[in-house]
């Protein structure tokens, strides 16, 4: 008997047909005994665009609006010529097959890629369905004997099928739309991409409409038994007030009014998903979320890393064996107390079934390979993550001082780690001098401190993969706020995709790791706002939809219900913007002037690649390009150049690859680069 088994990735194939005996490689696929083991690759199918429903939809026009294809109207296309290839030897072993086995990821998109292959394959033959949250042997072998009738997944597909075409409906016709009524140049606007735009967009605002404010602290310095100490104010002082104050407090005692001290105990971080990987990246490599998972892929198809695209932090129950055997592989390779792990230590905050999803943590295999650059240094970290989760506690003494001289009171706070204990893994804090149990103290020195408040910091790839998994904090509704508190906006395996896709649509530019919107993105949001179409850049119909994905998963909702709500939907979003006043508000939000000229009576305009003059046409030659001499060059950067006649200091690559630093600056009616003199490099 022929038992075809279809699998999402190759790794899992491979996983499976050795977990059933020894595997022989046949094109493509892989035969034990009786089992054939072919596998997709991800996705390989998706809906047709427009074009292919009909001649007319080739051009976009607003009376052909919305698209809204019949349920036995929908059309599957392979996503690509490997695809097809993948789908062709996937239907030729479904022919000689008895019966079929789907053994996709355990979840809604594992589902809804099996079916859809099945689908176009249109073979009737027996089917069943390995559900598989862990691909140890034991768990393979185990689970292959209690197959699932597919009938039993019925919802889980209906559920996942609604989401795909609702996507596929809100984002052909809404981008047509928009794009239509713009009459300028082709946007894009999608369920996940545009909230995640707005997310940048209202940042950039915070940041533009800020205003700092200065303010002082005074500080005390004091010896307590040979050692120094400073203290800091808890007050905000104006600047007279402060120097005068620190004048007078040089030589005068200080009485202590409060001391305490609490022990605390901080236990090491979860072992990583995706998302948590792509943050720490970004923060201490400067990586975008895109090349982490790039690099975390390669280290998965040499088998030296788990599946990459998870939200899962822990690890299935079944895996303990495994853990161990992988801890004594690894322990010739890293420094640190791998006996931690070999016990087991902390097994309750690594193991657990119930916070699975289709994917468990990422760990490492116990497979070692000699890496170099970027993919060592991921490497070894995911080995630090994975040995600091079995480590016990750290534990440090928190001490908080208030002395007193009047009126005015200030604190020394300090921290002392007594049991640094994972921190020797991954690093940590450092011990501060806690002070002895005193009275009071001699004021030996002081300083009277500039502050100054700073706006919030623009975005990273790190930061913004974080706002997207914490989206449930932006909602008011606290049903949906509980629904993205799981899941956010998009999936780990789609966010690094949405911060690229924004960047290529021209609606977000690179500033090193900083994610700063263009004109054009911010014209976006801003146009959805002004004429009733904000929920397209709200979490808020993620969180909805989720809310009644669930419900038709559990049955309580059918997908007829749901996708007629969403074609009144779409029908709303292409009324709305057909609308003459959509029309006249889009056309005013357009090219937005950055600046004046400084060369004419013209308007700095943005364009995708570079800054000009809005009488280019009359013969004014101001021109900036974004991307100068591999230095970034933002919005922002030309309202300093046009304002102060030069940017801030920026890097530059030359023709040879080295960077160097230099100014952008106006200088004989032309925009020039300008190197800093020594003094000014430094002041800079």
């Amino acid at each position: 008997m022929a038992i075809l088994i279809v699998t999402e990735k190759p790794s899992v194939a491979r996983q499976i047909a050795s977990a059933l005996g020894k595997p022989k490689k046949e094109g493509n696929h892989l035969i034990v005994g009786d089992y054939v083991i072919a596998h997709a690759l991800g996705h390989l199918l998706q809906f047709a665009y427009p074009e292919q429903y009909g001649e007319r939809y080739k051009k976009w026009r607003l009376e052909d609006l919305p698209i809204i294809p019949k349920e036995n109207e929908w059309q599957l296309v392979p996503i690509s010529k490997t695809a097809i290839k993948q789908l062709e030897e996937i239907k030729s072993l479904w022919e000689t097959a008895d019966m079929v086995i789907s053994a996709t990821d355990a979840g809604r998109e594992g589902e809804l890629i099996f079916r859809l292959i099945q689908q176009y394959v249109g073979i009737d033959k027996p089917v069943k369905r390995l559900w598989l949250q862990s691909l140890t042997r034991e768990t393979i072998r185990e689970q292959i004997k209690k197959l699932l009738d597919l009938s039993e997944l019925d919802n889980l597909y209906a559920s996942a099928l609604a989401r795909s075409k609702a996507d596929w409906l809100v984002g052909i016709n809404a981008s047509r739309a928009f794009t239509v009524v713009s009459k300028k140049e082709v946007f894009s606007v999608g369920r996940v991409q545009t909230p995640t735009l707005a997310i940048l967009v209202d940042r950039e605002k915070e940041i533009q409409n800020f205003v700092p404010r200065i303010f002082y602290k005074v500080k005390v310095r004091f010896e307590v038994d040979g050692t120094t100490f400073w203290a800091e104010s808890v007050k905000e002082y104006e600047e007279e007030e402060a120097k005068k104050l620190a004048e007078e407090l040089v030589g005068k005692t200080l009485l202590v009014t409060e001391q305490s001290e609490e022990e605390k105990k901080f236990f090491p971080p979860l072992l990583p998903d995706l998302g948590d990987l792509q943050k720490f990246t970004s923060r201490s490599f400067r990586w975008s979320a895109q090349k982490t998972l790039k690099i975390l892929q390669r280290l998965y198809e040499n088998a030296l890393v788990t599946y990459p695209r998870t939200d899962s932090r822990y690890l299935p129950t079944d895996m303990k064996k495994q853990v161990v055997g992988t801890a004594e592989k690894l322990e010739p390779l890293l420094e640190g107390n791998w006996d931690y792990v070999k016990k087991l230590n902390n097994k309750g905050r690594v193991f657990n079934n119930a916070r699975i999803t289709d994917h468990f943590a990422i760990i490492p295999t116990g497979k070692t390979k000699e890496l170099k650059g970027d993919d060592e240094q991921l490497f070894v970290y995911v080995m630090k993550r994975f040995l600091a989760a079995f480590y016990p506690p750290a534990l440090e003494t928190h001490q908080k001082t208030v002395l007193s001289y009047g009126d005015h009171l200030f604190e020394y706070n300090a921290v002392r780690v007594d049991d640094p204990a994972w921190y020797e893994v991954l690093g940590g804090k450092e011990s501060q001098p806690l002070l002895p149990d005193i009275k009071e103290v001699n004021v030996l020195e002081t300083s009277a401190d500039k502050r100054q408040t700073k706006p919030p910091a623009r975005f990273t790839d790190g930061m913004l993969i974080a706002a997207m998994e914490t989206a449930g904090k932006l909602v008011d509704s606290e049903e949906l706020s509980e629904v993205l508190k799981e899941k956010g906006i998009g999936t780990p395996a789609t966010r690094a995709e949405i911060i690229e896709r924004l960047i290529e649509m021209g609606y977000v530019q690179r500033n090193g790791p900083q994610l700063i919107p263009t004109s054009k993105g911010i014209m976006l949001i801003d146009s959805l706002r002004e004429v009733q179409l904000q929920s397209l850049t709200e979490p808020e119909l993620t969180g909805e939809w989720e809310r009644r994905l669930g419900l038709i998963e559990k049955g309580k909702e059918t997908p007829e219900s749901f996708m007629w709500s969403i074609e009144e939907y779409v029908q709303d979003i292409v009324k709305t913007l057909s609308k003459d006043e959509s029309s006249t508000t889009l056309k005013s939000k357009q090219n937005m002037p950055i600046a004046k000229c400084p060369f004419c009576d013209g308007y700095i305009l943005e364009a995708q690649k570079s800054y000009y003059c809005s009488n280019w046409k009359e013969g004014c030659k101001f021109r900036v390009w974004k991307n100068m001499n591999g230095g970034i060059i933002t919005a922002d950067d030309v309202r300093r150049l046009v304002a102060e006649g030069r940017t801030r200091l920026k890097r530059f690559r030359s023709k040879a690859g080295k960077s160097y630093r230099a100014f952008v600056v106006l200088k004989d009616g032309e925009v020039k680069i300008e190197f800093p003199s020594r003094k000014k490099s430094e002041d800079a």
